[in-house]
């Protein structure tokens, strides 16, 4: 009698068997994963998670998750695995700012449905250093989703997944089948199989019967009482929830959960909705970045070795900074873009640049200007801390300069003081040995391109910062100029760049020369004041200089401060800048010498009073002092 009991068991899972060798069949259980969940390997028949295989494409269904650090709260555990602090906590009968003892076993509500032909339950993830799918399988996500379905839901390789990179975890679920709601069976459970655990143990926790365990598993019918199916520690098995239990104990979880069920499926669809709409909003930046150069910006930074390079920065983290672009913290608004003022986390001020949309065949050039730019430090440039790529128009972030810019301070309104001579001289000389060490020292010369009193800062001490590099351009080395479209700043354009559309260093030398005649004049190089009539600063000055006239437009406070030989030395500057023909401007280089040697000259009047040369003797020493550099330089130059 018992032999032919025995044989009625075999035949029956021999049967089982056969039904569910059809995947879609809405009556045979679930296959029982074992350590397949763990199989990181190219093996397109390892399976990825439960069938659905149920008349139910939707339902809610329970994961069992043993709390660890960081995972040792309800907000924690539900932010971990998508699910809801409240419901977590009702369930487990805890407030949802308890912290729980770790091991403890804690029941997770979530919203399960069919994506393809498999049972899931999606949660997103936030990569942290040295994660891999299987470490996440195995130690963060405790077994509860499999490697298989993590690499085929993302696009990173299973050994190489960026810091930051955003996952999309598909957590293990199952909805009843036909067979199983006809017995009663409300919902199931995914139970992380436990050391020492057994069919039996693990159904009698949850009021379930052994057949009824070893059917939803698809396991094998134990041939004797002394033998029984095996379970690998550490692996998820489904426990059938039967609704009848609810009679009996009306407090079991999962009878709790069928009366909140409701706004369970109301609070889990609109978490769903929040991750839909996160997922789409993170695919747009991710587009938004790959289109402004992204990629090939972190790949160029990533060459450059653990040197100081531009930070990129997140969408969030600007808006944070700038109190959403505030009005409040608007700066000013320029042919290249609109800054506001902002603070970092850290505390640091810095001026956040919205340029305009850059055009698709520029996106190299950019990411080229961002990575020399984010290399250079001198003390008169402003430094690029980074930028942002993840929005419409790209951002950029620049230390923040409190003064403001050099035209507020030289073409002040009547009554209010401008600045004094030697503040001027020392600002023209700062300004100076920034645009030569673009053009002569950087790793790659650099052209600005906009040079003018707009684009020079002025920080708390009154120090130049030559800033905006909008349309600044690397130039390679074997090369004297760029052919570009025209651009620039009208009254600061170069004629001979004007007409030929070539820009060469000596095109900022020109560009620098106007600058000069505004520092030593008040005036700016093309007026519409109704006084001035339309007056073009640049030929007045010149046509002035061959009367020598030039006094008749200079500052008051120039005139008042500045002694003549020394405007007059400024003035020759100037003019041999402005000249037609590039090739006979002075370098940046000797520009620099000169108004170095000039300063110079100055400091020593002031100190020494008493100095035994006269002022002509000292002025005819530093002229040929000038000379002489000049020369020295223009021969090394070649």
């Amino acid at each position: 009698m018992e032999l032919l009991h025995n044989l009625n068991n075999i035949l029956s899972t021999i049967l089982l068997l056969i039904l569910c060798m059809f995947p879609h069949s809405l009556k045979c259980q679930q296959t029982y994963l074992n350590g397949t969940v763990y199989d990181c390997s190219d093996n397109p028949s390892a399976p990825k998670g439960y069938l659905c295989n149920a008349h139910q494409k939707s339902c809610t269904s329970f994961l069992l998750f043993r709390s660890k650090p960081p995972y040792d709260s309800p907000v924690r555990i539900a932010y971990l695995l998508g699910s809801e602090a409240s419901s977590i906590a009702s369930i487990n009968k805890i407030s949802s700012s308890d912290k729980i003892a770790s091991n403890k076993s804690i029941i997770v509500p979530v919203s399960c449905s069919c994506s393809g032909n498999i049972y899931q339950h999606n949660t997103p993830y936030t990569a942290s250093k040295n994660d891999t799918y299987y470490k996440l399988v195995k130690e963060t996500f405790q077994g509860l989703t499999t490697c298989q379905a993590m690499m085929g839901q993302n696009y990173y390789a299973a050994r190489d997944i960026a810091i930051g990179a955003q996952l999309t975890v598909p957590m293990l679920c199952a909805c009843p089948t036909e067979n199983q709601t006809a017995r009663g069976v409300t919902s199931l459970l995914v139970y992380l199989v436990n050391y020492g655990d057994t069919i039996k143990s693990i159904g009698e926790a949850y009021g379930v019967d052994e057949q009824s365990m070893l059917e939803a598993n698809e396991l094998p019918v134990a041939q004797s009482k002394s033998s029984s199916m095996v379970l690998l520690a550490l692996t998820p098995i489904l426990v059938p929830l039967l609704g009848k239990n609810c009679k009996e104990n009306p407090d079991k979880f999962y009878c709790v959960g069928l009366g909140v069920a409701f706004l369970c499926l109301f609070l889990l669809g609109y978490k769903l909705y929040r991750y839909i709409q996160k997922k789409r909003e993170s695919n747009r930046k991710e587009k938004l970045f790959k289109q402004n150069g992204g990629y090939l910006l972190q790949e160029k930074l990533s060459s450059y070795g653990n040197g100081e390079m531009a930070k990129l920065f997140t969408a969030e983290e600007l808006k944070r900074a700038t109190d959403n672009y505030n009005r409040s913290r608007f700066l000013g608004q320029g042919g290249y873009g609109t800054v506001y003022k902002g603070m970092l986390p850290d505390g640091t001020i810095v001026a956040v640049k919205k340029s305009k949309e850059i055009e698709r065949n520029q996106i190299e050039t950019f990411v080229n200007e961002v990575v020399i730019l984010s290399q250079i430090n001198h003390r008169n440039i402003v430094k690029l801390f980074g930028c942002c790529l993840e929005t419409e128009s790209p951002l950029l972030v620049y230390e923040f300069i409190p003064n403001g810019t050099l035209s507020h301070h030289i073409h002040r309104r009547d009554n209010e003081p401008s600045l004094p001579w030697d503040t001027r001289l020392r600002i023209a000389c700062e300004v100076a040995g920034a645009v030569a060490y673009m053009h002569f020292s950087a790793s790659i010369p650099i052209f600005h391109r906009d040079i003018k009193p707009t684009n020079i800062l002025l920080d708390s001490n009154y120090n130049a910062k030559m800033s905006d590099f909008g349309t600044s351009r690397s130039v390679p080395v074997d090369k004297t100029h760029l052919t570009t479209a025209v651009g620039g700043t009208f009254g600061y354009i170069d004629p001979e760049y004007f007409q030929s559309s070539q820009f060469s260093d000596k095109s900022d030398v020109y560009s620098f020369g106007v600058v000069l005649v505004e520092l030593i004049t008040g005036k700016k190089p093309i007026s519409f004041l109704h006084e001035d009539e339309g007056q073009n600063l640049i030929a007045q000055f010149i046509s002035l200089m061959k009367e020598n006239q030039v006094f008749e437009i200079l500052d008051a406070r120039v005139l008042k401060e500045a002694r003549k030989d020394d405007i007059l030395a400024i003035a020759n500057l100037a003019m041999r800048c402005l000249r037609l023909n590039g090739k006979k401007r002075p370098t940046m280089k000797e520009v620099s010498a000169e108004l170095e040697a000039l300063r110079k000259v100055q400091s020593s009047l002031q100190i020494n009073h008493d100095h035994e040369h006269t002022t002509s003797d000292i002025v005819q020493e530093c002229t040929e002092e000038s000379m002489s550099l000049s020369l020295h330089l223009e021969y090394t130059s070649f």
